[in-house]
């Protein structure tokens, strides 16, 4: 009898909204664990009940682990849990065939658009997320997770993505564009013209501290003192235009300087701010906190090289 090929499965939970435990006066997101809140989804799929145990499941065409590197909310996603992320993801698409990720929807993008530029996964990774809590009567974390799953198993997906509301959403162009509702994740329309393709990075050991800075008609310059940063990247105005005495400043910087839009769908141009001239550094299409994302593994590789 020929032996059955299951595909094999890994959930990396991260916590979360999707796994947020609440009541009516507020939520912390990451509080319950996986099975808390979709050992439900599991039972539809009919698990082999001798051969499962805590934290790893058998189906009839695929297998599935369950794995917590931590649990937190995803406003605290810092560079070491995102180093933690990829070191776990990594790790995982040696062992795995599909990854998925329930993550906190707060930076989202940030974390995605991480992952999908590391040239050591080369296998399929979805991440999900939900805009509310289990307690919540519009709890969408279960639909989420279940297309996230049904995807990894029916699909050829051989890169990162993001599953939410029913839709495949691509990194690079994936953008958050309201902070409450199933449908605040979308694909921004910038990128249908503009560089699309992006360059890919080893995993760092340590990624360096580069800030984004907010920018409005009022810039007071006394209030920054960046000696210690490795990069700055500015969230504009419209086109990423900034007040002269904000250029003035950044221009003197003897650290890369990244000029995005604080807009929602980016597309930054030097007609008013001279990038050359300045010595500036376009963002284009990207986001301040995707372009933060791209700057910090540019100077991993600058430094590492």
């Amino acid at each position: 009898m020929s032996k059955i090929m299951r595909k094999k499965i890994c959930i990396l939970n991260t916590g979360g909204t999707i796994l947020a435990r609440g009541d009516k006066n507020g939520y912390e997101a990451g509080g319950l664990g996986f099975l808390d809140v979709f050992g439900s989804i599991l039972e539809q799929f009919k698990p082999d009940t001798k051969k499962s145990k805590k934290d790893h499941f058998v189906f009839a065409n695929f297998s599935l682990d369950i794995i917590t590197p931590f649990s937190i909310g995803s406003q605290d996603m810092d560079n070491a849990h995102l180093l933690r992320l990829g070191k776990e993801a990594i790790k995982a698409s040696k062992k795995y065939d599909f990854i998925i990720i329930t993550h906190g929807s707060d930076t989202l993008e940030e974390s995605a658009f991480f992952l999908s530029l590391l040239k050591e996964i080369k296998i399929g990774v979805i991440l999900t997320a939900s805009m509310y809590p289990p307690n919540d009567k519009n709890y969408d974390g279960t639909d989420n997770l279940e297309f996230a799953l049904k995807s990894a198993l029916k699909s050829d997906i051989k890169s990162v993505i993001v599953a939410m509301n029913g839709e495949l959403l691509e990194p690079k162009k994936l953008i958050k564009f309201k902070s409450w509702g199933k449908d605040a994740f979308c694909q921004s329309l910038a990128f249908d013209i503009g560089i699309l393709d992006f360059k890919h990075f080893s995993l760092p050991k340590a990624l360096p501290k580069v800030a984004v800075i907010y920018a409005d008609g009022q810039f007071y310059p006394s209030l920054y003192n960046l000696k210690s940063l490795k990069g700055v990247v500015l969230a504009g105005m419209g086109s990423g235009t900034l007040p002269k005495n904000a250029i003035k400043f950044f221009a003197k910087l003897k650290i890369p300087v990244v000029r995005s839009s604080r807009v929602a769908m980016p597309k930054i141009t030097s007609k008013e701010v001279n990038d050359k001239k300045y010595g500036f550094i376009n963002a284009n299409h990207l986001s301040p906190a995707k372009a933060k994302v791209l700057l910090m593994l540019a100077l991993s590789k600058k430094s590492k090289d």
